[in-house]
């Protein structure tokens, strides 16, 4: 399948262009349109099913707060991985620590756990967790799949994080889980109450925050996560019982240790059934449904360089560039800040080395096995008020996208040309062009941008992920680059920022900087210091 992009149009496809292509062009290329207008309406309520019970396993709270591991995890063993994936690698070391109770309790509680209540005047969200959401709605779920003795049926249950346990819809099968497979779904109709067809869009972002939360808490316990590239999401819909109407699963990872061992001392308890009720796909816009449709129908695709993919590097040992502050999780999470709801940026100054630690916290994947195969992203930092660092727009790219033919022709940020960084940064705008840009491509004058010291857009070719993967691109794309995102936001708090996710960004301007390729930016991040605010927050460590 070949892939042309039409001159100054949307991206066609050789034969009928695919619905996630659509889709995409209407998200990105025809944002204003897709967006409503309108005073937005109050998201659905959790409520209990009368007459239904749900059985409840409780979780313990952590009892551990390690540093924050923001390096990659070595390469898995060959015959693991080639048991799992059907691919040969190169050997890999085995994770430090058994995935027990304990572990277990506090990757979810660490990875998709509440962070805090909050209250105060300039407070319009009250609940916040880890992965941030739009709205504070948290329409993405995060399920547990635990198997006991080989054959047997699998445990399936869903976390609730406000209450730190589990609970399944029918009578749980195993006290010992020796297989474990962490899946993130998403009830799209439930942002949808606001923003309609545009809400998948939204939970994409959100399920790869998610997604990305839960890998960093993974590597900073020691354990393992793959991918599961035998099923499809439809294949976990069906294994969680869900319609794939008003919930679906959108990804799902392998979790291990050194010893998978997980055991439940403590007796089930039953309890009243819970839901949230929303519309379906169908009732917030065709389009965003049938590109849901074709991607829960197809497997993860890998491919290797033989196929011309862009592999990530076969065995990183270091972040590309010095590590950001590892803090204590919990502190960290204490810390995570997206500012007020309309985030006016302070004046201060974001130094250079901070801003180079961000970029390459984001720049690095916690399990590079998870994404083999799939396009690389880039970088784009907009340095407005950056000590230490010239100003201007500058492109990162990851070490499989750079295209060392294109460096002489390009200028250079020489800050970053030490021994052990990253390539070095490419400037596409100069100091004097990168406010004109920034104000370009806001669509809305609330979004501040031109008046932040740095915004980092996340971008990818989507035309690249569209020949890996026409069907698959549009979700996966939002999943590695959540990645990414998440990174760059716990950096930033590690870092004493406050990080903001903003979508009302245009992407005219970003492709005419970028060059050759269908470019877009799934996310952007407005960087700054925290201001004095009337937000008060309470730290939450294992639910309310």
């Amino acid at each position: 399948m070949s892939a042309r992009p039409a001159a100054g149009g949307p991206l066609t496809v050789a034969g009928a262009p695919t619905a996630a292509e659509r889709y995409a062009e209407l998200t990105f290329d025809r944002m204003p349109s897709a967006v409503p207008t309108g005073l937005p309406l109050d998201p659905p309520q959790w409520v209990r099913v009368p007459g239904a019970i749900e059985w409840i396993r409780r979780l313990p709270a952590p009892v551990s707060d390690p540093l924050v591991d923001w390096s990659p995890a070595p390469m898995e063993d060959a015959s693991t991985e080639a048991a799992l994936t059907g691919v040969s690698l190169p050997g890999r070391s085995e994770a430090e620590v058994p995935l027990d109770l304990s572990a277990l309790a506090a990757l979810l509680s660490f990875g998709a756990g509440v962070s805090c209540a909050e209250f105060g005047p300039q407070s319009s969200w009250r609940h916040h967790r880890v992965a941030p959401s739009a709205r504070c709605i948290f329409p993405c779920s995060v399920w547990i799949i635990g198997w006991g003795a080989e054959g047997s049926e699998p445990d399936v249950c869903r976390y609730h994080p406000e209450h730190q346990h589990l609970r399944s819809q029918a009578p749980f099968k195993h006290r010992r889980w020796t297989r474990i497979h962490c899946a993130v779904t998403a009830a799209p109709g439930v942002t949808g109450t606001h923003y309609g067809d545009y809400a998948y869009r939204l939970v994409c972002q959100e399920a790869g925050l998610l997604t990305g939360s839960l890998l960093l808490a993974a590597r900073t316990l020691g354990l393992r996560a793959r991918t599961v590239p035998d099923h499809c999401p439809y294949d976990i819909d069906q294994l969680l019982c869900l319609d794939g109407r008003r919930e679906c699963s959108l990804a799902a990872v392998a979790l291990s240790g050194t010893v998978t061992d997980v055991v439940f001392p403590a007796p089930d308890v039953a309890g009243p059934g819970v839901r949230r009720p929303c519309p379906a796909f169908a009732d917030l816009g065709a389009l965003s449904s049938a590109a849901h449709h074709e991607f829960a129908r197809t497997r993860p695709r890998l491919r290797g360089p033989e196929e011309g993919g862009q592999e990530h590097p076969a065995a990183p040992t270091a972040l590309p560039c010095p590590a950001p502050v590892r803090l204590p999780w919990q502190r960290l999470r204490a810390a995570r800040d997206s500012g007020d709801p309309g985030f006016v940026p302070a004046p201060q100054p974001v130094d250079a080395d901070t801003l180079e630690r961000l970029c390459g916290a984001a720049l690095t994947t916690a399990f590079p096995g998870v994404w083999r195969g799939l396009p690389a992203l880039s970088l784009l930092s907009a340095r407005r008020d950056v000590p230490g660092a010239e100003c201007g727009l500058f492109r990162h790219d990851e070490p499989a996208a750079r295209d060392d033919h294109d460096e002489p022709a390009a200028r250079h940020d020489q800050s970053a040309a030490r021994p052990g960084s990253p390539p070095p940064a490419r400037q596409l705008l100069t100091a004097d062009a990168v406010t004109p840009f920034l104000r370009r491509c806001q669509m809305v004058a609330s979004t501040n941008a031109h008046q932040a010291p740095a915004t980092v857009f996340i971008v990818v070719d989507l035309a690249a992920w569209l020949r890996h993967d026409a069907a698959r691109a549009y979700a996966d794309l939002h999943l590695r680059t959540g990645e990414a995102a998440l990174r760059l936001l716990m950096a930033a708090s590690a870092e004493g920022l406050a990080a903001r996710i903003h979508n009302g960004f245009l992407t005219g301007p970003v492709r005419e900087v970028c060059g050759p390729g269908r470019w877009i930016a799934p996310f952007a991040v407005i960087l700054s210091r925290r201001r004095p605010s009337a937000r008060y927050r309470f730290v939450l460590e294992g639910g309310l």
